[in-house]
């Protein structure tokens, strides 16, 4: 399943009424950057940096970032804007840009030798392109530039509802992952571990009042890891999945379990005492870890909590998609014995008419748990007793060894699209695809 929320999928769901109230954006340790309208062109610089990934006293770990910052640039817009930004690369090696979970026209997809040529170094493309939803996204090389991820090339793109949404605070939580040596080094080498960040620390606290409502946006942006949290003395509700809104549920013990790649957003009312303290807790192997602690401070926001959270606005997705008249296909994941021809080079998978509803089966042929990402297109994951679909949208999804999990989505958007798959907690060659939309 793509997106586990404690022992159940979902539970029962809820339409609820709020209160709305003014609200900020903040990410910690990470440089938002607003786009000011058509006219503005954001600048980002793919570059060498230095990075205190062990902690504010330990040794800096070369790395390679967005404009020197990690993570990456946030860059932050309205749903309906024209976004302008070009990407320089100042790295010795080509690189691209993949804007995740964005339904970008295709040549803006920042996929090297499918929809575009790769940046070589000193050179620069200008991504430009409307955004059509309002969401959390991220942005990352794929392809053949896939491993530059783990160096450190990651960024965020909020991208704000047209209407007021009623939190106090808009928090920002990327957690990323890196093969470091004892003194800090990326390496592939043996004696390097995994190292998972939060907001690229260790740890972090994030200061609360009593009776505040707080939008989390979690990004799962490791490259092969699914991620387990868990959220102590509270009662999130997530309001999004992967960028799109869903019915508000609660997240059943504070559980939520995030793909890599995922994303989702959970609305968290402060409801402990002032000077109260409360972790958010990350599954490693069979032990927890506290990645973040929430610190609350002396004075209440408020004197009562605010009413239940309602749903976000809707995005201009199909309320229904038709599966009676559904094409049909199959993407195979499986272990290949010698190395496959770039992704570009291969026949497509499938092809598709505009306007035409796709079904999709994923087959995991492998004993590795893998991660599947739709590019250009959101989907339902259907049911697999019958041809009914769970009630929120995605674009990545897991799916267990030896299983199979069916998506549908709707083939609007013209071009050439990436399927890429990982194996996930467990390093290999991609099994990736592609089709296309005429």
């Amino acid at each position: 399943m793509p997106v586990h929320f404690g022992r159940r999928l979902l539970s029962r769901r809820q339409i609820l009424a709020s209160a709305g109230i003014a609200a900020t954006f903040s990410v910690v340790q990470g440089r938002a950057q607003p786009l000011t309208g058509s006219a503005s062109v954001t600048v980002l610089r793919a570059q060498k940096a230095n990075a205190n990934l062990l902690g504010p006293n330990a040794a800096a770990t070369p790395v390679w970032a967005y404009n020197g910052a990690i993570p990456g640039m946030v860059l932050h817009a309205k749903r309906g804007e024209e976004l302008r930004v070009q990407l320089q690369n100042e790295l010795p090696e080509p690189t691209s840009m993949h804007w995740h979970g964005l339904r970008v026209p295709n040549a803006m997809d920042g996929v090297p030798g499918l929809t575009q040529s790769p940046i070589a170094p000193g050179g620069n493309f200008e991504y430009r392109f409307r955004l059509p939803d309002a969401g959390t996204f991220w942005l990352h090389p794929v392809g053949s530039h896939a491993g530059q991820t783990g160096r450190g090339l990651r960024g965020v793109l909020i991208v704000e509802e047209a209407e007021p949404i009623g939190v106090d605070r808009d928090l920002l939580l990327f957690l990323e992952d890196w093969s470091l040596t004892r003194d800090g080094t990326l390496s592939d080498a043996s004696d390097a571990s995994a190292t998972i960040t939060i907001n690229a620390m260790p740890a972090i606290d994030l200061p609360v009042r009593t009776n505040e409502r707080l939008r989390l946006r979690i990004v799962n942006a490791t490259t092969a890891r699914a991620l387990a949290l868990r959220i102590e003395g509270h009662e999130p509700t997530v309001v999004a999945i992967d960028g799109q809104p869903s019915e508000p549920f609660p997240a059943r013990e504070g559980r939520v379990v995030l793909g890599p790649g995922n994303r989702i957003d959970l609305m968290v009312d402060a409801r402990l005492p002032p000077g109260s303290r409360a972790a958010i807790m990350s599954q490693d192997g069979q032990a927890e870890i506290s990645i973040a602690r929430f610190v609350y401070e002396p004075m209440a926001a408020r004197a009562a909590p605010l009413a239940a959270p309602k749903r976000l606005p809707a995005n201009p997705l199909p309320e229904r998609l038709d599966l009676r008249a559904a094409s049909r296909h199959e993407f195979s994941i499986e272990l290949n014995a010698r190395p496959l021809p770039p992704v570009h080079e291969r026949k497509p998978l499938f092809g598709a008419r505009r306007g035409r509803v796709v079904v999709l089966a994923c087959q995991n042929r492998t004993d590795k748990m893998q991660s599947i990402h739709l590019h250009g297109h959101h989907a339902r994951l259907l049911d697999r007793l019958d041809d009914g679909w769970k009630p929120f949208w995605l674009d990545t999804l897991m799916v267990a060894p030896r299983q199979t999990e069916r998506i549908a989505f709707l083939a609007d958007n013209a071009g050439k699209w990436l399927i890429a798959a990982r194996s996930v907690a467990a390093p290999s060659a991609p099994t990736d695809a592609w089709f296309e939309v005429t």
